[in-house]
């Protein structure tokens, strides 16, 4: 039997945070990750308060972020730097989007380093804590969410992504507006 839907766990396995999943669905020829976050305990450990990491490079080398291309994702991050008033150069990209499901760093703090041609869907109050976090922080590489592309949602909104439904529904978390997701693959219903 031909393999339909995948899950690849590029983060978040035997740790806490750091949670990225890589959902392809053959059938519909769609690559989304849910959530894009980074472990926090390990980011931490790497670098001091105030200290940012110089490059993308550098957090892929310390495994804080996932080697894209091992898994077959093209473009996955940005060439975007930290600055108003820049227009997007990135290259084209085989994701369709990321999911995010709730304002927790450890599920949103990799968005910084993403290419800003991918889609980012999120709650509408998951965005605006999102928003707030980084309004509050030093503009860095760490903190370079200029640019992205917000695509927001509502409990019990519809998402298409070329034939691959997602319904976003609120969940209990011990942050507002959190979010689980009923995703409609080819082969079946996933709940994330």
């Amino acid at each position: 039997m031909e393999t339909k839907v995948s899950f690849t766990f590029l983060g978040g396995v035997n740790e806490v945070g750091g949670n990225i999943i890589l959902l392809e669905d053959f059938t519909y020829d769609v690559k989304v990750l849910l959530d894009f976050g980074i472990n926090i305990k390990n980011f931490n450990d790497q670098y001091e308060r105030y200290e940012a990491p110089n490059s993308i490079k550098e957090l892929i080398k310390l495994r804080l972020l996932p080697e894209a291309e091992k898994f077959s994702i093209n473009n996955l991050y940005t060439d975007y730097k930290a600055k108003k008033n820049q227009d997007c150069n990135d290259l084209e990209t085989n994701i369709d989007g990321i999911f995010v499901s709730h304002p927790h760093k450890d599920h949103f703090f990799g968005l910084s380093f993403v290419n800003r041609n991918i889609p980012i869907y999120t709650g509408v109050f998951t965005k605006k804590i999102i928003s707030a976090y980084y309004k509050c922080s030093k503009n860095s590489i760490t903190n370079n969410y200029s640019g992205l592309n917000w695509k927001l949602f509502r409990t019990g909104d519809v998402l298409d992504i070329k034939g691959l439904e997602i319904i976003p529904v609120h969940v209990d978390h011990s942050i507002p507006a959190a979010y689980g997701f009923i995703i409609k693959t080819s082969g079946g219903i996933v709940v994330y």
